[in-house]
C-alpha cells in the first residue's frame, strides 16, 4: 500500500533561517526582552530533514514570524510581528 505523506504544520508561528532550504515548524519558544538590551528566543523547532548540520544553521540571519491562532474559515492572517536576528546557538535534541 502506498500511503503519501503527510506535510503536518502544528504551529502558526514562522521560522526562516536564510540558505536553509528545508522547512521547520515552530515547536516551542521563549523569549526576553527588556529596554536597551538585546533580545534574545529559544525557539525549538521540527523539520523532516533530519540531515540539517549546525553549520548550515549557525550564524545565519533569522526571521521569526509571530501570527494569532488561525480561525477555521477565516483567511490565513498576516503576522502581528517579525523578529529578526541571528542564530547563535544549534543542537539535535
Amino acid at each position: 500500500m502506498n500511503i503519501p505523506a503527510l506535510n503536518f504544520d502544528h504551529s502558526h508561528h514562522k521560522l526562516k533561517i536564510r540558505g536553509l532550504q528545508s522547512p521547520v515548524d515552530v515547536l516551542t519558544f521563549t523569549g526576553h526582552e527588556q529596554l536597551s538590551s538585546p533580545f534574545r528566543y529559544d525557539i525549538q523547532f521540527t523539520s523532516r530533514d533530519k540531515a540539517i548540520t549546525p553549520e548550515s544553521v549557525l550564524m545565519q540571519d533569522g526571521a521569526f514570524s509571530l501570527t494569532a491562532p488561525p480561525v477555521q474559515g477565516m483567511p490565513v492572517q498576516t503576522a502581528l510581528r517579525t523578529l529578526h536576528g541571528v542564530i547563535t546557538g544549534f543542537k539535535h535534541l
